[in-house]
């Protein structure tokens, strides 16, 4: 007996019948993985039969060779699944890459509208610059995330100005510009507050001009505050207004007191006429009118169209920020409201 199948053993002599080894193949961790988990069956012995062989000193069986046929069909199948499997996972991959990429951009562009939105905040400054005469202003923030972010900020009204009354009858003239303004633009809805509005008139002509009237027209609901009235450059006009009713709203006129004198302005000057009125607001936008007339040599009138809103829990009045990050663009609409700045909108394009 061979001296390899036995072995000592308490001073016993025990004979071992010695198992057949696999061959030490590079794949063959992978064949008992699939042996056990992956392809059980007829489809494990046949790869088997192909990278082992029997007991040590026995000759390969006579079906050993048919394996090798089947085998190779398994590989050839094998091929044409591994193939489209490897397209697959190639597509995935770019789509992964470029689903990354596409992130990396929005993240990009939302810190462009974070920051635009923090300036608003916390510059005063760069918030009052932006105005409707002026209302657009754009700047570029570089490397974030490696790319550049262009910025671009609007200022508009949140909803078209309405119609105005028509001023009293005239011709238009650029001899005076008028233009009027609020102390804020928003307050919380049924809240009784009162706004301070001041009309300014400019006297562009070449001498003083007395009007005939300044007037100014109160959004409905809107009450005028007895007293509140503030003249400067006007002359030694009555600072009390007559008030009449149109329709829901209040008409304010200066200059048409009996035995007062009228508004004037010196030129190259302008009067500006300060004044209170009452509400309390609903959720709605509130518009004011205010108008100038005044007779050279024929009727004569300026007049603002609808302008100085008020809002009822926001302001009318809407910074639109554009952000771009090479292919993604973000849209964003916020205002200032009672309780601060609000975001309306965030659309990613």
């Amino acid at each position: 007996m061979s001296k390899r199948f036995s072995r000592v053993f308490n001073n016993d002599l025990v004979i071992a019948r010695a198992k057949p080894k696999a061959i030490r193949h590079p794949i063959h961790g992978l064949l008992r993985y699939a042996r056990n988990d992956i392809m059980p069956g007829l489809f494990w012995q046949l790869l088997n039969a192909l990278f082992s062989k029997g007991e040590e000193g026995q000759a390969p069986s006579a079906g050993s060779g048919q394996a090798l046929p089947l085998v190779l069909v398994a590989l050839a199948v094998g091929t044409l699944v591994v193939v489209p499997f490897l397209g697959h996972s190639s597509t995935a991959l770019l789509t992964s890459r470029s689903y990354r990429q596409a992130i990396i951009e929005q993240y990009s562009a939302d810190s462009g509208i974070e920051h635009a939105l923090w300036r608003l905040k916390y510059e005063p400054d760069f918030a009052n610059s932006l105005t409707l005469a002026n209302p657009t202003t754009n700047y570029t923030l570089n490397n974030i995330n490696g790319m550049s972010v262009n910025v671009t900020m609007t200022y508009t009204y949140i909803e078209s100005p309405p119609v105005p009354q028509p001023p009293p009858e005239g011709t238009q003239s650029n001899r005076v510009i008028i233009s009027k303004t609020v102390s804020s633009c928003s307050a919380a809805v049924s809240e009784n507050v009162t706004f301070t509005y001041t009309i300014a008139v400019t006297n562009n002509d070449t001498s003083r001009i007395h009007f005939d009237e300044i007037g100014d027209l109160l959004p409905p609901g809107f009450s005028y505050v007895d007293g509140s009235s503030n003249l400067t450059n006007l002359g030694n006009a009555d600072p009390e207004p007559v008030i009449t009713n149109e329709g829901a709203r209040k008409k304010l006129v200066w200059g048409t007191q009996p035995q007062s004198p009228k508004p004037s302005v010196d030129r190259g000057q302008t009067g500006t006429m300060g004044f209170g009125a009452w509400v309390i607001l609903g959720a709605d936008v509130y518009w004011n009118e205010a108008w100038a007339t005044w007779v050279p040599d024929s009727v004569s009138t300026v007049a603002t169209g609808s302008t100085a809103p008020v809002g009822g829990g926001y302001c009318p009045y809407a910074y639109d920020i554009l952000a771009q990050a090479d292919g993604t663009t973000i849209l964003s609409r916020a205002v200032f409201g009672a309780t601060g700045l609000s975001i309306l909108s965030w659309q990613v394009e």
